[in-house]
């Protein structure tokens, strides 16, 4: 292709359109890092895992225009990026913090919820990396069916669930063998980062059965939360109005014989399948034999499934509207599971993290939280027809399998990316057509 010609399609891509949404999403991490270099590195490193769908150092690097520079030197400038100390994780930790509170700034929400989560990604076959840890994955099981121990690291995330665009709160991916306290210490902080950036906020957390623990119910009365109770033996007080006094039973008890007095008609998407359930619903208020702690639980039984879902939350429940809201806000949790499929898997690979030390790791793994958020964010701000024209580059089948939503975006994104790579290096290096000649 001739130069000029390459150039001239170059122009026609919306290339310098993405790079200043890029640079707008990416102020607040951006005035951490002193040095300009940096800062471009880390443009560099977000535009290289949304290009590649992987945060392996030269698969990103690949990525580089050739009119900037060569994938050699592009890998060596991502991998002083990631290990320089003019900047520290932390300096990463709290840019993230200042975009999840411009994100959450711009909807206005009454409150926000936030959905915490813990989950342990995978190394496999890894034994000397530094801190690699011994973790516990269900998911893939093993040929029994059940969940596995297997090399990896652990990791706790926070996020709003309740905006248009997922606002990550806190993110660390740490290591049971180096500097390590407990896994409860991990947790709390979470709760105390993500109060401290929204302290002007009302908070309400959503978690899973992991934090159904009456720690984290002290620890949590301040905020409101909502957790999926396990403990179905754990005693508790209800009070006998006809004999006015508390009583202990079991919660397991308690959930066989509450009367349910409301249906609930939510529609659940699960693998690209969507359902409609009947949900039967009935609630009540308890408290805690020592703590006398005043709690609500909601029990939500599907009959077609028989399946009981229940919720223990510190929000109290005088009507059924109260409870609808609690129930919805809870089904907002699974957005959190959805980011990690999007951050690993079909999207971008994050547990194929190739780096030797758990610092380095931890900065590569916030980069990938935050090429995944970018993807939502131009989503929603830039006009329809632009995105609908980038996720047309992402291509689809129109099979009942096929990827849609962010996976589409971030497909034509990459293929955006891919295209201003090949033109480029056609700019730089022409392609030989004089010697393709036979005879």
């Amino acid at each position: 292709m001739d130069p000029k010609t390459a150039r001239e399609a170059i122009e026609q891509l919306p290339v310098k359109e993405v790079e200043k949404s890029l640079s707008e999403f990416l102020r607040p991490l951006l005035e951490k890092i002193p040095d300009k270099r940096l800062r471009e590195g880390v443009g560099l490193a977000v535009r290289g895992i949304i290009s590649s769908e992987s945060p392996i150092i030269l698969r990103m690097a690949q990525a580089v225009e050739r009119t900037q520079s060569g994938v050699w030197a592009a890998a060596k400038r991502m991998y002083r990026m990631l290990k320089n100390d003019r900047y520290t994780t932390t300096d990463m930790e709290e840019g993230m913090a200042t975009i999840a509170r411009q994100s959450v700034e711009k909807d206005q929400v009454d409150y926000l919820v936030v959905a915490v989560d813990p989950v342990n990604f995978e190394k496999p076959y890894t034994e000397k990396l530094e801190g690699v840890s011994t973790v516990h994955k269900s998911t893939p099981p093993d040929r029994n069916g059940k969940a596995r121990l297997t090399p990896g690291y652990p990791s706790i995330t926070a996020s709003v669930v309740n905006t248009r665009i997922p606002a990550t709160t806190y993110a660390r991916w740490f290591s049971y063998t180096t500097d390590f306290i407990s896994e409860n210490v991990e947790i709390q902080k979470t709760f105390d980062a993500t109060t401290a950036i929204f302290p002007d906020y009302r908070i309400r957390y959503v978690t899973d059965a992991g934090l159904d623990d009456q720690r984290w119910f002290a620890a949590l009365q301040e905020q409101e939360f909502i957790i999926r109770a396990s403990h179905m033996e754990r005693l508790v007080e209800v009070y006998n109005e006809r004999l006015g006094r508390w009583e202990t039973e079991s919660l397991g008890e308690l959930v066989a014989v509450v009367p349910f007095t409301h249906t609930f008609f939510p529609t659940f998407t699960h693998a690209r399948k969507t359902r409609t359930a009947t949900v039967k619903i009935g609630w009540y208020a308890l408290r805690l034999p020592k703590t006398h702690q005043l709690l609500w639980a909601i029990v939500a039984y599907e009959e077609k499934l028989n399946r009981t879902l229940v919720l223990l939350t510190n929000i109290p429940l005088h009507s059924v509207a109260q409870v609808r809201s609690v129930y919805n806000d809870w089904r907002l949790r699974t957005r959190i599971e959805h980011g990690y499929r999007f951050d690993q898997e079909q999207g971008l690979d994050v547990e194929d993290i190739r780096l030797h030390t758990l610092d380095r790791m931890q900065r590569l793994f916030l980069l990938v939280l935050l090429s995944a958020q970018f993807v939502f964010y131009l989503s929603d701000t830039w006009p329809e027809p632009a995105v609908t024209w980038i996720r047309s580059l992402g291509g689809k089948l129109h099979l009942k399998n096929d990827l849609d939503g962010p996976y589409l975006l971030l497909r034509g994104l990459s293929s955006l990316f891919k295209t201003v790579v090949t033109l480029s290096h056609a700019v730089v290096h022409p392609f030989p057509f004089h010697l393709m000649t036979y005879g």
